[in-house]
């Protein structure tokens, strides 16, 4: 991670209007909670990343199985941002930003209203806990959130959806609800009480449980089974369908800011009809051909023959053996959705971009995903596998394969990461990075504006 996200900085913001007035101070004095309850595991101390055994422990005890509680997962922790800089982005023209309101005692009293804000509509919100600010995709407009990612290093980034920051004063939320997500609840500003329940009765497909008619999905009721309260620097792990609700608590004259870290599994039926739209293509134009028909006994019959030549054409479309699997996996965990403005390559050649180069390095755009493959389980690959934003690139080259694993692992280039040995650049290494660079996949950090 950037040592900036982590240094020690003051715990303060500028004095300002409205929802800002005041300081976000220092959290007072850290008052702990009483212990959670049997159902909710607690560990002390934890220090993310995650050490190999811990990680291991997680995954074969926690993920998607239980909650966690984990005390000082970041000690000391100073967030990317504060409340006023989450704020500011969303009022951002690309902001992914709601902001939720409770405007009376009853069930389906919230309304919900859909960003980007303007600063005053921000401002002019009450001090009281009717309201929270929610601001999604950090991490693709944020460097600094997309560094914090590499806390969680022991999971596949394929697999994560996005940051998110909820901005709440003393007594704000939006109310207890359940989710198809895995989410590591990580507080940055002031406190929040937690309350969870794992309970069938909650679980995000059962509509009768949420109130009718409202603009958010809130539970009817909701029974807690454990709740506790967190400060900067704990973490909260849930696994999907576990419902909770968080309230910002001791946290005036400022507010609670507390940082998501979201999973969210494809669907099956999503993969299924990726596959197969992806499969069609290789069919596309072809048409039922039944040189093999024969005189109907009965017109209205549909013949075994015809069901057999169906079945077969279905079966064309299976994968013949992993690395099919592994294209058209790779390119739809690496694919935007609901985004289509692929951006005009850039003409630079290699000179150009060596010239740029000498000893700098490239960076990966933060609202793309990248990823590779370097075997399967049959051993039907033959050579690695590089993903970027839904496209597939074969790689032959050592370093063309260390390019792919350092842009998917790291999301920084240098140099070196072309050369073939000490002193020679490989071809297909410096044809890759060119072509990310002129896809506008890779940058230099200083041509953002």
């Amino acid at each position: 991670m950037a040592r900036s996200a982590l240094a020690r900085r003051p715990w303060t913001t500028d004095a300002g209007d409205g929802l800002w007035r005041g300081r976000v101070g220092r959290v007072g004095r850290m008052r702990w909670a009483r212990a959670p309850r049997a159902g909710v595991d607690v560990w002390e101390n934890v220090a993310l990343p995650l050490s190999e055994d811990r990680a291991r422990t997680f995954m074969e005890t926690y993920w998607q199985k239980k909650p966690l509680l984990m005390r000082r997962a970041i000690a000391n922790f100073v967030p990317p941002m504060d409340a006023n800089e989450i704020a500011g982005l969303a009022c951002e023209e690309d902001a992914s930003a709601r902001l939720f309101i409770r405007e009376g005692d009853a069930e389906a009293s919230w309304r919900k209203s859909i960003g980007p804000f303007d600063e005053s509509e921000l401002a002019s919100l009450p001090s009281d806990g009717t309201w929270s600010l929610i601001v999604n995709d950090l991490d693709a407009h944020a460097e600094p959130f997309g560094d914090l990612l590499e806390l969680f290093s022991c999971f596949p980034r394929w697999r994560v959806s996005d940051i998110q920051a909820s901005v709440s004063p003393n007594g704000g939320g939006v109310g207890p609800h359940s989710d198809h997500f895995d989410v590591f609840l990580l507080q940055a500003e002031g406190e929040k009480h937690w309350a969870v329940a794992d309970n069938e009765e909650y679980w995000p497909d059962n509509d009768r449980a949420f109130v009718p008619e409202c603009e958010i999905r809130v539970l009817k009721e909701f029974v807690e089974d454990d709740s506790f309260t967190l400060v900067p620097g704990d973490m909260l792990y849930l696994p999907p369908k576990v419902a909770h609700n968080g309230v910002a608590v001791n946290s005036a004259p400022g507010v609670s800011v507390t940082l998501s870290i979201g999973f969210l599994a494809p669907t099956t039926d999503e993969l299924i009809l990726s596959y197969t739209q992806r499969a069609s293509e290789k069919l596309k134009g072809s048409r039922w051909s039944d040189p093999w028909l024969k005189p109907a006994e009965d017109v209205g019959a549909i013949s075994a023959d015809a069901i057999s030549y169906a079945s077969d054409v279905i079966k064309r479309t299976y994968p013949k053996n992993d690395a099919e699997v592994a294209r058209w996996f790779g390119c739809h965990v690496t694919a935007r959705t609901g985004e289509d403005d692929e951006e005009e390559p850039s003409e630079v050649n290699v000179e150009e971009l060596l010239g740029e180069w000498d000893g700098r390095g490239l960076l990966a755009r933060e609202d793309l995903r990248f990823a590779f493959v370097d075997t399967v389980a049959d051993g039907s690959l033959e050579n690695a596998l590089f993903f970027a934003n839904g496209a597939c690139w074969d790689v032959m080259s050592p370093a063309a394969t260390r390019v792919a694993t350092v842009v998917a692992n790291r999301g920084e280039l240098f140099e070196e990461d072309t050369y073939a040995d000490e002193k020679n650049f490989d071809d297909e290494a410096l044809k890759l990075v060119l072509t990310l660079f002129e896809k506008g996949y890779l940058y230099f950090p200083d041509d953002v504006e």
